[in-house]
């Protein structure tokens, strides 16, 4: 090993060793932003409810596409094109209409969740670790007491949050579709998947039954116009089909689903989220990377006053 090469060691060995200097001197500082951050974070943490998850799961029936009273031709009437030989299934229809602004008003309505949503004491069934909410009751904001209200503001705000609690997926191995929601309430969560998947399927079903009526229709006045044998014999198997989609249709409890398991209030204890005890960690870490950096900010600025001075 030449000259050269052992003085680089040297340095950085001096630097390692200066760097390690400088945050002992600046670990007061360390200390008092770590404990200030992770104050203010567990302050935060104590302040945030309990979120609970209630979920229905759904097992969808077969459906072609295109086929007699099918999802093409509600398709068609919402104005969505899904092409040649596509299909919309069951939980592409709920999207669907939950990103509808005018369904989600009527929803909100007709079910009163607006009222629910403006109910100064709809946080009574909060949960809050170690049981304590007296921090969230400090940070509360009063209820707005203003009569001349934006209802329409308050609508979309409400729909805004149900869309953001609210999940729709569909399992692409099984197929099963999974309708849940998220709600610090634990015992409002299974309400609302219920009222949508009602509401959502009630509508679905009465648009699909128009097109099967005009369906049925048509066919009853071709199956009057025919004379061959053949083609009565063809058409009255077209309307048998048509009226066996018509119910089955009906038969389902939500749009053609049946249920596998109903949503019901999850287990106080378990619940989905905030993680508290990640979020203390997380703000531990970075408040010590936060206090060195700025001990080693003020340890530059102090050498740079330091050399001005010297000159």
């Amino acid at each position: 090993m030449n000259t050269q090469e052992t003085n680089l060691i040297e340095e950085d060995e001096i630097d390692l060793r200066e760097l390690w200097q400088t945050i002992l001197k600046g670990k007061k500082i360390i200390a008092i932003i770590t404990t200030v951050v992770v104050i203010f974070t567990l302050v935060y943490a104590l302040k945030l409810p309990n979120v609970y998850k209630s979920q229905t799961v759904l097992i969808p029936t077969e459906s072609k596409a295109g086929g007699l009273g099918g999802l093409g031709g509600l398709a068609a009437m919402a104005g969505i094109s899904i092409g040649g030989g596509g299909s919309m299934t069951p939980d592409v229809a709920f999207n669907s209409l939950l990103d509808n602004y005018d369904f989600m008003k009527k929803f909100v309505v007709r079910n009163k969740f607006d009222v629910y949503y403006e109910d100064a004491d709809r946080d009574k069934n909060y949960v809050f670790a170690l049981g304590f909410r007296g921090v969230y009751d400090l940070f509360k904001s009063s209820p707005n007491e203003d009569k001349e209200k934006d209802l329409e503001k308050e609508d979309f705000l409400i729909i805004k949050n149900i869309k953001k609690n609210m999940s729709i997926s569909a399992d692409k191995k099984s197929g099963l579709i999974t309708v849940s929601y998220s709600d610090s309430d634990r015992k409002f969560s299974p309400i609302i998947v219920k009222a949508f998947l009602h509401d959502a399927s009630e509508y679905l079903v009465k648009n699909n039954l128009q097109i099967i009526n005009r369906k049925l229709g048509y066919f009853e006045k071709e199956l009057n116009k025919a004379e061959s044998f053949e083609l009565r014999q063809s058409i009255s198997g077209m309307v048998s089909s048509i009226l066996k989609e018509k119910v089955m249709m009906k038969s389902k409890k939500y749009y053609q689903c049946d249920v596998l398991t109903a949503a019901t209030p999850a287990y106080i204890r378990d619940k989905s989220k905030p993680k508290r005890a990640l979020i203390l960690i997380v703000s531990f870490i970075t408040s010590i990377i936060l206090g060195v950096f700025l001990v080693f900010f003020l340890e530059f600025i102090k050498g740079s006053k330091e050399e001005e001075e010297s000159k």
